[in-house]
């Protein structure tokens, strides 16, 4: 179960840590370096990572196109043989074979933050170059199935079939599909502190702060790929939420492409690496049972955008106070409920798969409900279990999960293990019905 893989590696990394804090050691290179090893032997313990996968966790350099990057990479997750540096205990991994890159510092500071965010940024910059280059080859299909579904939950539109159809996208849709695409592909990155930033809202802060700053040196823009998979410091996380494996939306389906929680850093490192080898290799990791979701609260609303002739994002970002923050660790997975005249569209859909959303559909709607069609298509959309393609409505996943309730009206979920473990909860049947696509 992940609990207990987390609470492994927690109790390992809090334990090692408290070594080196009774040791007078004023040399910080070498106090740094000791803080790498407990992180990359920390990531490495039994029951943290499949034994069989041939994972290992290393520091040393990361190679693009056949290019050693000159930077040091403190920790590295990797996948197979890499090749030694010299005599030392570095090795050099093609960033095809890295799963995680961590930055690791004892006290993350403001200069820190800088320093490790930019770095990671170039390895970015350098893997979207390497990443085009291979799509110019004609030979290179990228994995889009992650993606494909991310930018279903967050758009309510039909994703492209393959990559190269994302030429058949809006300009903005077209951004945020790139850039889903390289989340999935891409190696996350942490910037791990374990120490630094005594609150939440002063994480918060220096993000948007180090935002500020970096839009005005930027040479490349600061597009969504720019920001680390996650930045720690004490208890408190800033978070990518990419699908790997959170995605967090606001009520209208804004995206949050960046936010926090104030609990237990390292079950958020688990989550993340535990969702990278399961992409990576195509493998189910035993995630543990419950209804607990991490109580994410939202920094940066994320929108593709095209203003003019310039195509970017548009950033919002959110500052609350320290006492706003304050919340329980865990909020709890729900279907999500659904209104009799949404539950009337769903019916036909299950008899179809899908539903031409026509005049004659119009009507029925308006006159038998007395609402729009609009109204109910939003709804539905903003389940994120439902996409438009062109002027059809169909499921996103390829099993949807409904119940019918006595009022006519509804429930809708994909994963039938948490759907069953809430309708345990909650004394309600079980009396399924499912929508699965072939496809």
């Amino acid at each position: 179960m992940i609990s207990k893989a987390s609470e492994l590696l927690e109790l390992f990394i809090k334990n090692e840590t408290e070594k080196l804090m009774g040791i007078n050691m004023p040399h910080m290179p070498t106090l740094g370096s000791a803080y790498e090893e407990i992180t990359k032997q920390g990531i490495d313990q039994r029951f943290t990572i499949p034994k069989s996968l041939n994972l290992k966790v290393v520091s040393g350099f990361v190679s693009i196109d056949n290019e050693m990057l000159a930077e040091q990479i403190d920790c590295m997750l990797v996948h197979g043989e890499g090749k030694q540096y010299g005599l030392t205990e570095q090795y050099i991994y093609p960033i095809d074979s890295i799963l995680c890159i961590f930055e690791v510092k004892k006290t993350l500071r403001k200069v820190d933050y800088i320093d490790a965010f930019d770095h990671l940024r170039k390895i970015r910059i350098k893997y979207a170059a390497y990443f085009e280059k291979k799509l110019m080859t004609g030979d290179f299909e990228p994995n889009i199935s992650s993606a494909s579904k991310h930018f279903s939950q967050i758009t309510g539109k039909s994703a492209p079939n393959r990559y190269l159809d994302i030429h058949s996208l809006s300009k903005p849709d077209g951004i945020l599909f790139y850039t889903l695409v390289q989340e999935s592909l891409a190696p996350i990155s942490i910037i791990h502190g374990y120490n630094g930033y005594r609150t939440e809202s002063g994480l918060r802060k220096s993000f948007i702060d180090l935002l500020e700053d970096r839009k005005n040196v930027s040479q490349h823009g600061l597009g969504v790929p720019s920001f680390p998979s996650l930045v720690t410091s004490n208890e408190f996380c800033l978070i990518k939420t990419n699908g790997f494996p959170f995605l967090a939306l606001l009520d209208d389906s804004s995206w949050v492409a960046i936010a926090s929680t104030r609990y237990n850093p390292v079950a958020i490192i688990l989550e993340m690496i535990w969702s990278k080898i399961s992409f990576y290799f195509n493998i189910k990791m035993p995630w543990g049972d419950g209804l607990e979701m991490e109580n994410l609260s939202p920094l940066l609303i994320a929108e593709s955008a095209k203003i003019g002739e310039k195509i970017g994002w548009v950033y919002k970002t959110i500052e609350l106070k320290e006492s706003s923050l304050i919340r329980e660790k865990f909020t709890f997975w729900k279907p999500k409920k659904i209104s009799e005249p949404a539950m009337s569209l769903i019916n036909i859909m299950a008899t179809r798969g899908s539903i031409e959303l026509d005049d004659e559909r119009r009507s029925y709607i308006n006159d038998k409900y007395q609402v729009t069609l609009d109204s109910i298509i939003e709804e539905l959309l903003n389940t994120n279990y439902f996409m438009l393609d062109e002027q059809i409505l169909r499921p996103i996943q390829s099993t949807t999960i409904i119940i019918t309730n006595e009022d006519e009206t509804g429930y809708v979920a994909s994963d039938r293990k948490l759907f069953d473990q809430w309708c345990t909860s909650n004394g309600v049947e079980r009396n399924y019905m499912f929508i699965v696509l072939f496809e």
